[in-house]
């Protein structure tokens, strides 16, 4: 089979029962292979080769990965390497705002935290990671280990000092700060039933809160709020709104955490792939101007405090919404905003919530909503607002106290109290 060779004259040929020859003066001419043909072979074998070395380095990298977790994971097992680190530093004193708090070391709160122990972790958020402490006397606190600070420490200790006298009903009370090389701490009171979050969103998809309890939580959450952009001279933006940063005492007042931290947490880049990522609020709570502008305002915080009032009416999560179709792909406000121009918006109240003595209060709760979660934000209301529109919703409850918050003598005057997001260059 194949091509013969050309004899020269002379030369007796008998090719008979010889099947599959070709060439030669008496045979048919052989027919050559296409170039195409061998390219597409070459090819195949090139992209076939690249596949399995692909292939190998995929595999060869999950277990490297696999191999330095795990060995990571053997030289700290509690997740407290950091805190190790600090031997050596253990005689530094806590600077304490609280009198009734007794002195401390920062041995004493290692101790308190078993040494910052996974164990002992509350919750994780932007700012840091919340461990629960526990004294000699079983006073019980919560110890925030911020994340990394551009802040000097000159910087730092004026801002915890300015920050010390924020005091309100509902904000966590910060009771003292302590610096060890280059961690920074904070000392909170405690809060029994946690984080709002938790509550609304338990692991077992159940939350036990009622609408008189979220009521209370909302109001007494615009309470606050309304106190840190109304009363504070400077007026004090929180910028990281969310169910994560509302605490709930044993009576279930909430008390708003983080205010003031949003500002040393800022980076010195001023890319904007650090608002993207999250770093200036968790997603589904961010404004939409932000993206644009750049600049956070009292009326980004409204917008924040917006999208929380939808989760204590709705039950639903800011970003995944369990009760949406499945082809729709947006957050919650989102969806209420959908909802509302179907007149649909009854479709949104948690279930759980439905009856015929609170159904009217649930309606003027979601208006109220609507307005503070509304895309312009001229058109959204102030916190002072905010909260008055809430406590005339629960007045039948009694919720409230005396009010700690000043009257505003002109309501816009916070429209115009704005702060940048990202630092410029040269800012700490």
């Amino acid at each position: 089979m194949g091509p013969v060779p050309i004899f020269s004259a002379g030369v007796s040929k008998n090719y008979a029962n010889n099947q599959g020859l070709c060439g030669g003066k008496t045979l048919a001419p052989c027919q050559t292979k296409s170039s195409k043909s061998n390219l597409a072979v070459i090819a195949g074998a090139a992209a076939g080769g690249v596949t399995l070395a692909a292939l190998g380095l995929c595999i060869g990298l999950f277990f490297f990965v696999r191999r330095v977790s795990f060995k990571k994971k053997e030289e700290d097992p509690e997740g407290n390497k950091w805190a190790r680190s600090l031997k050596g530093t253990k005689q530094i004193k806590v600077s304490m705002f609280e009198k009734s708090i007794p002195k401390m070391k920062l041995s004493d709160i290692m101790k308190a935290t078993n040494n910052f122990s996974n164990t002992n972790m509350i919750g994780t958020g932007r700012t840091g990671t919340v461990y629960k402490a526990v004294l000699d006397d079983g006073t019980t606190l919560m110890v925030k280990r911020l994340q990394e600070s551009q802040y000097t420490e000159k910087q730092f200790m004026s801002e915890m000092g300015t920050l010390g006298t924020v005091k309100h009903r509902n904000l966590v009370p910060l009771l003292g700060f302590c610096m060890a090389k280059r961690e920074r701490l904070l000392v909170y009171k405690n809060m029994p039933n946690g984080i709002l979050h938790d509550q609304l969103h338990p692991a077992d998809g159940v939350s036990t809160l009622d609408w008189t309890t979220r009521l209370k939580i909302a109001i007494g959450a615009a309470k606050g709020l309304a106190w840190l952009h109304h009363s504070c001279n400077p007026c004090i933006i929180h910028r990281n709104i969310s169910s994560k940063c509302m605490l709930l005492d044993a009576d279930f007042e909430p008390k708003i955490s983080d205010f003031g931290l949003a500002r040393l947490m800022n980076p010195i880049d001023t890319h904007l792939s650090t608002f993207v990522n999250g770093e200036f609020g968790d997603l589904g709570y961010v404004a939409p101007e932000y993206t644009r502008t750049l600049v956070a305002t009292t009326k980004g915080d409204i917008y924040s405090f917006g999208t929380v009032l939808l989760e204590l009416v709705t039950g639903e999560r800011p970003t995944n919404v369990y009760k949406a179709p499945e082809t729709f792909k947006g957050n919650l406000v989102e969806w209420i905003t959908e909802l509302t121009s179907n007149a649909e918006h009854h479709d949104a109240i948690d279930e759980s919530l439905v009856s015929k003595d609170a159904d009217g209060e649930l309606f003027q709760f979601l208006k109220v909503v609507c307005n503070c979660v509304s895309p312009t934000p001229k058109e959204r209301p102030t916190m002072f607002e905010v909260y008055q529109l809430l406590r005339a919703i629960g007045g039948r409850y009694n919720f409230t106290t005396e009010d700690e918050i000043l009257v505003p003598t002109d309501i816009g005057d916070t429209d115009k109290m704005e702060e940048f997001i990202v630092a410029r260059e040269g800012s700490y």
